[in-house]
């Protein structure tokens, strides 16, 4: 990733820059916008180990039907099952066994450490001091390894030390899984370089930073890393470059309004399987060397931007692609309606797409047809249309009768879903009749809808490849879909 992102013609090449643009614009503050930003990225993170409330609500209730003759008979468990109930327990109560008895301490020793500031905040939060002090001491106290840490909800502004200290210990202890936020203030907080030799990690994600600088004697060290996201963060060029390098098991990555300088996002990586660019400020973005690379999603924002697929022989998951927004660009050449599509830009192993597009621009619209030339063995396709301020006066639905069918949908396209029922606009009922028309591998056309109400709606109709069914499905298109790699399909889910 090369780094900045730009709105209005602003580089945002520092967080300086991001400071004095929030600052420029009427309305709240820089901090008050970050503030409204952060809890907004903290709801995309993976799930916590232990939920804080409900663990908590859990161990009222049994703390309330406990036997009151005095004996303990929990301590005479096994410590492989002492050690399971401690990995189940919040941050605060899990530390509390380690005082009940020496064979407790023992047992809270010998467990992977886990750790959450939502489980040391009391009620409507706590001042930062105690809660960075807490943490401090909790992670200084345990011997490691730390299995996990999550920190979310707490400032370490006028905290540099401490906050140094504990990315030190966490380095030392091995900690496998880290979520670390500054939350939020001030933007320009540098992260501690001993991030940068966490070598157990497992999964990192990074939010409101200034990354550390790297260098050749002391370059990243995350031989075990498979999972990284970052968050709001500028990480220039240089040092995006050397953490991809420095990462040989990296499988998904994403980046989440990030901004960078010079805003390129370049992915080069012979482990990568997911990329994902999740509202962030990049000028372009290249799949350049990523042999593994097997899905590349967006939820993008802001200005129009190319999209270039260069090397990725594996990509079988691409979208959202918005047509107003993203320039695709295939083997070095541009992809434009009308076209003559050759071998050189097409993608044969893509299986999955989805489009936004404007059905009452014409552009767009006839766009389609050429990017179905482009990937001969597309099976399913997500068509999302949306409105179109500036609609085009005259739309030639002729066009969609002078379609000839094109690969894909001779043998290949299966699955059309239609996100919402906007296709009365433009060019929409034209191109469905061409799907249905030309489609002769075509077996279901579905309408996507959140409406539980119409859960199991099923019918049929004629189509070019005869009987094909209709049905409604539901929509999951989210970040953390995005990031599933379980998931065969990150943008819809078949409703039983």
């Amino acid at each position: 990733m090369d780094g900045a992102g730009e709105e209005g013609g602003h580089l945002f090449t520092t967080n300086a820059l991001v400071e004095w643009y929030f600052n420029s614009m009427e309305g709240p503050s820089a901090q008050e916008s970050v503030d409204f930003i952060v809890p907004f990225l903290r709801s995309l993170l993976p799930a916590p180990y232990v939920p804080a409330q409900e663990v908590e609500s859990e161990a009222s209730d049994a703390f309330a039907v406990a036997p009151a003759d005095g004996e303990d008979r929990i301590s005479r468990l096994p410590d492989t099952l002492l050690s399971d109930i401690i990995s189940r327990l919040p941050t605060k109560d899990a530390g509390r066994t380690a005082a009940l008895s020496t064979h407790w301490r023992r047992v809270w020793a010998g467990t992977p450490l886990l750790v959450d500031d939502a489980h040391l905040l009391g009620a409507g939060g706590a001042p930062a001091v105690p809660v960075v002090r807490a943490l401090l001491r909790c992670v200084a106290a345990h011997p490691g390894p730390v299995r996990g840490v999550r920190i979310t909800r707490v400032s370490f502004c006028a905290h540099e030390y401490a906050l140094r200290r504990l990315v030190a210990d966490l380095a030392d202890k091995g900690v496998q899984d880290l979520i670390l936020f500054n939350r939020p203030w001030p933007l320009d907080m540098p992260l501690p370089d001993d991030i940068l030799r966490c070598a157990s990690l497992d999964r990192l994600y990074l939010g409101v930073w200034q990354f550390p600088k790297t260098t050749a004697a002391h370059p990243p060290a995350f031989p075990n890393l498979r999972e990284l996201g970052l968050f709001h963060s500028l990480v220039p060029n240089r040092e995006f470059d050397a953490l991809l390098a420095n990462c040989p098991k990296l499988e998904v990555l994403s980046l989440v309004l990030s901004y960078n300088d010079p805003s390129r996002l370049r992915v080069t990586s012979k482990s990568l399987k997911i990329v994902v660019d999740w509202t962030s400020s990049f000028d372009e973005v290249v799949v350049e060397d990523a042999p593994s690379v097997e899905r590349l999603l967006f939820e993008s924002i802001g200005k129009r931007r190319p999209v270039k697929i260069v090397g990725a022989p594996r990509l079988e998951v691409l979208g959202v692609l918005e047509l107003d927004l993203h320039m695709l660009e295939i083997g070095g050449t541009v992809i434009k309606a009308g076209i003559n599509v050759s071998a050189s830009n097409m993608v044969p192993s893509l299986k999955i797409l989805a489009v936004r597009v404007r059905f009452a621009c014409n552009r767009e619209a006839k766009m389609l047809p050429t990017l179905l030339k482009c990937f001969p063995r597309l099976e399913t396709l997500h068509i999302m249309p949306i409105p179109s301020k500036s609609p085009d006066s005259e739309h030639d639905l002729s066009f969609w009768e002078h379609q000839g069918p094109c690969q894909c949908l001779k043998s290949h396209l299966e699955t059309v879903i239609v996100y919402g029922l906007a296709l009365s606009e433009g060019h929409g009922i034209g191109f469905i009749r061409y799907i249905m028309r030309d489609g002769k591998a075509l077996k279901t056309l579905a309408v996507a809808c959140s409406d539980d109400r119409v859960r199991g709606f099923r019918e049929s109709a004629e189509a070019g490849s005869g009987e094909i069914a209709v049905r409604m499905v539901a929509p999951r298109w989210s970040f953390q879909a995005a990031i599933d790699s379980s998931l065969n399909d990150p943008f819809y889910e078949v409703w039983e």
